[in-house]
């Protein structure tokens, strides 16, 4: 925040203090926005993603089928967020349902992993909302 700002935040309130309140609140409003703002959408997803296809081969990275084998056994080392996100998407031995052909198919068509946890938002929402916190020890 610039001094300037401050300081006209700081004459206004002398002069009428419920607009100085007001303008306050403004601020308060901004820096939160800003901070939300830096959150990435589907954070946690996209990492997982991400570093599982950096584990496909080359040759296998068209194949659905190579890159869901490579997914399930990425996902059996993760822990805390990245886990729950694996067995969202059905690939852990426990999960109840599967969307791994909804991961494995764009993801075989060369689409960013970002909009493929973009595409699986739609069919489950709690994909998505997975967020890791200050610190990540996954």
């Amino acid at each position: 925040m610039s001094c300037r700002f401050v300081l006209l935040i700081a004459a206004i309130y002398f002069d009428n203090p419920g607009f100085g309140m007001l303008a306050g609140f403004a601020a308060l409003l901004l820096i939160a926005g800003s901070a939300l703002a830096q959150q990435k959408p589907c954070e946690v997803c996209v990492k997982v993603l991400t570093d599982a296809m950096a584990k496909v081969p080359e040759a296998e990275k068209s194949k659905p089928d190579s890159i869901t084998k490579v997914i399930r056994e990425h996902c059996k080392d993760t822990r805390n967020k990245d886990h729950k996100f694996c067995f969202y998407i059905g690939a852990l031995p426990e999960s109840a349902t599967s969307i791994m052909v909804d991961v494995s198919k764009p993801l075989s068509w060369s689409m960013p992993p970002e909009k493929v946890c973009e595409k699986l938002k739609a069919k489950d929402a709690q994909i998505c909302e997975l967020k890791y916190g200050r610190f990540s020890y996954s």
